[in-house]
């Protein structure tokens, strides 16, 4: 498509990669077509391979109109060439659309290369739109949020939301014993309408791979039941409008903001189409005649979040929703408003893809339609799963099943790197709420009493920030604030230099760590000078230069501000630490890379200024640094903190405020400490040896290096979940529902 690209006189304007991506989904079609057998053999590549490569452009227009026009509409004194392709009709070329001159090179490849050298007839559908998001520009595809799906993700959405379902009722009509022919047939017959009657729609449908990968198991399923109806009738030979096959495009429907993802959908489906029916050939022996095209599905281009959905189906006749709705970080300025549509003042709490799921809930309320969606897992973390879920859930909405977070992969080159859960919803609260944890690596499937927002077999309790602990005895208050420009900190460069020129500068200097200093090792260091002490500053040109450039910058802020409320002492943060930091304390940075096992957290004593950056605790214990980096509450804040991108994100009102302690005795409390203590021993001991520092230390994938380290903190897990009453060991999803269980006793929220 590079090749392609080039040619066009403005190639990067909308209406250039418009056409480009036209282009290039009916190139692909053709060479289907002509390695499937809908065209005669080779078709296309005896069409173009004579022409000269200056001529090669009009003989592809005059080819388009030609497979569009109908058989009353075709030229009867068209070239042989022309007249061995049959009419193709559904649309795919309609459009008049803008061909650029080709160069003998780019005729070369396509015909020697893309068309001799590949069997087209074999393409997956499925990776079709995939093949088709490579050439969208990255900038649409990052701001649509367009991550198309593999195969392998898009089963673990439809199996267990009606694949496995209908699996299981063909299996039963087959194998059912004492049954007379007869009435079996009757059975298979009732089961094939059934199948043909159901309704899908994709409100986010992409390249069209959640439709295309459900036709093709529907059209399996139909093989299996007319091959057994048709069995020992002999060669069954059939006219079209006597086709034993019911299953059709008709029965898809799908919403899609970019055109060329609908024209790449709406072809992915004919081509599943047509190779379904090469595979039915084998059974019918029959005249299933591929074109021209009969039917498509039913793909709408427009947005699902301002579109009705109710107009391009009506909800009585939805059976089920799939998809994957985009995956959006920064937000437009339409984006925002779209989400502010549907969540109103709650909007900056709940991400773009919570979106689909109100929409959903909202379409299918009094119905017996179900929906699943593929999400990031945010949705299911942090502050926004009460605002999202909690009114869902208030009005009758089941998770019927779920996958827990997993990472994502897609047929897509470059493909979303993101952890994603896949949730299973409905007004329908029956059958077993089936659940599939990966915590372990490999899925675990369990079947749970109920799931809860946060995918839990636990009921649904809803965990709101608080601004005192529920169990915690030492309270965590949040770091300091410069608001400053970058006036007030000094990087460790900065400090060697004022070392060098003004040594005794360096009394009104403190150690100043964020998040990212204290997991990295990198220093930093902040102005720390008390009101009393202001005159002698006036003895260090540096520091007094840095303080009246933090004062003019302040004054220029925004007069409803906080920085500009400072403006007067230029000196001191704009917000101080919130609490003692001249005393010992423990630092819990706020975020942390995704992927560690444990959150890292250490004490401090030697007056280092936290940031805003981190939360500490003042006068905390070895004990409190036990149970804050056990496993039990880790699980927690994976499970009830938020995310910043894929980073863990802590926050003290919503995990540390809301984490239930265990109750312990003194014996069980000194013990707890004794493997708290070692644990932070032994990671003083790999800083003394290897100057490591504890972004190396919990490097995911790396801890066969650290076998002490990961022993310690595995004696202390077993310790800290015993005290809870627990097996030492307990899968996640076990220790996850019982902290839930100790939450809802403590708020009493278990009704």
């Amino acid at each position: 498509s590079d090749l392609l690209r080039a040619q066009y006189l403005d190639p990067d304007s909308e209406e250039s990669m418009h056409a480009l991506h036209v282009l290039c989904v009916r190139l692909v079609f053709l060479l289907f077509a002509e390695d499937a057998g809908l065209f005669p053999k080779n078709a296309f590549y005896r069409y173009l391979k004579p022409v000269p490569a200056d001529r090669a452009r009009a003989a592809l227009k005059e080819l388009f109109a030609y497979l569009n026009a109908g058989p009353q509409e075709r030229d009867p004194y068209a070239s042989d060439a022309l007249k061995a392709f049959p009419y193709v009709n559904g649309g795919l070329f309609a459009a008049e659309v803008e061909v650029p001159q080709l160069t003998q090179e780019i005729v070369d490849v396509l015909l020697d290369e893309v068309s001799e050298g590949t069997d087209w007839s074999q393409i997956s559908p499925t990776v079709f739109g995939g093949v088709f998001e490579s050439t969208l520009n990255p900038e649409t595809r990052r701001a649509g949020g367009m991550h198309y799906t593999s195969p392998e993700n898009i089963h673990r959405l439809i199996d267990p939301l009606f694949l496995d379902d209908l699996k299981a009722e063909l299996d039963g009509i087959l194998s059912a014993e004492g049954v007379g022919d007869r009435k079996r047939r009757n059975e298979l017959s009732r089961f094939h309408d059934k199948i043909a009657s159901l309704r899908f729609f994709d409100p986010a449908c992409g390249s069209g791979n959640f439709l295309t990968e459900t036709y093709i198991q529907l059209r399996k399923l139909e093989n299996k039941i007319v091959s057994v109806l048709l069995h020992d009738q002999g060669v069954f030979e059939l006219q079209e409008q006597h086709s034993p096959l019911k299953v059709s495009l008709q029965q898809f429907h799908g919403i899609e903001i970019n055109d060329f993802a609908v024209n790449v959908a709406t072809t992915a489906l004919w081509i599943a189409e047509l190779q379904a029916n090469a595979e039915a050939e084998s059974i019918v022996y029959g005249m299933v005649k591929d074109l021209p095209l009969k039917d498509s599905a039913h793909v709408v281009l427009g947005n699902a979040l301002t579109t009705d959905w109710t107009e391009v189906l009506d909800p009585t006749e939805c059976d089920y929703i799939i998809g994957n709705p985009p995956f959006v970080g920064k937000l437009s300025t339409e984006q925002h408003a779209e989400r502010a549509l549907w969540f109103g003042k709650e909007a900056g709490r709940i991400d773009y893809v919570g979106c689909w799921f109100k929409a959903a809930a909202q379409y299918m309320k009094g119905t017996k339609c179900r929906a699943a969606l593929v999400s990031t897992n945010s949705v299911t973390q942090g502050v926004q799963v009460a605002p999202l879920w909690k009114p869902l859930m208030d009005d009758g909405l089941v998770i019927n099943f779920a996958h827990r977070s997993f990472k994502w992969t897609t047929e897509a080159k470059g493909g979303a790197n993101v952890t994603v859960v896949i949730i299973g919803f409905s007004y329908c609260d029956d059958g077993p709420r089936r659940l599939w944890d990966y915590s372990a690596g490999e899925a675990v499937e369990s079947v749970a009493v109920n799931i809860n927002a946060y995918l839990v077999d636990y009921p649904n309790v809803f965990v709101e920030a608080r601004s005192k602990p529920l169990s915690a005895e030492t309270a965590m208050v949040y770091g300091g604030k410069p608001a400053d420009h970058g006036y007030l900190v000094f990087s460790g460069d900065e400090y060697d230099e004022l070392m060098e020129a003004d040594p005794s500068a360096l009394r009104y200097l403190r150690p100043f760590t964020g998040a990212s200093e204290f997991i990295k090792g990198k220093r930093r260091y902040c102005l720390w000078v008390a009101e009393e002490d202001l005159p002698g500053l006036a003895a260090h040109p540096v520091l007094l230069a840095r303080v009246h450039a933090c004062g003019q910058w302040r004054s220029e802020q925004v007069v409803t501000g906080a920085a500009y409320a400072g403006r007067d002492v230029p000196w001191r943060f704009q917000q101080m630490p919130a609490g003692d930091v001249d005393a010992p304390y423990l630092l819990v940075p706020s975020l942390t890379s995704a992927g560690r096992r444990y959150f890292p957290m250490g004490f401090f004593a030697d007056g280092t200024i936290p940031s805003n950056l981190v939360y500490f605790m003042p006068a905390a214990t070895v004990y409190d640094f036990a149970v804050m980096t056990s496993r039990a509450h880790n699980v927690w804040l994976e499970q009830v903190g938020g995310r910043l991108k894929t980073d863990t994100r802590y926050a003290s009102g919503l995990v540390h405020n809301t984490f239930i302690w265990p109750t312990v005795d003194a014996t069980m409390r000194e013990r707890i400490t004794e493997l708290g203590q070692a644990v932070l021993d032994e990671r003083d001991r790999l800083v003394r040896q290897h100057g490591v520092t504890l972004e190396v230390m919990y490097k995911p994938k790396t801890e066969m290096l650290y076998p002490g380290l990961f022993k310690a903190h595995k004696a202390l897990d077993d310790a800290v979940e015993g005290a809870y009453g627990l097996e030492p060991g307990l899968d996640e999803a076990d220790l996850v529902a019982h902290l839930f269980e100790l939450y809802g006793k403590a708020v009493g929220a278990t009704s």
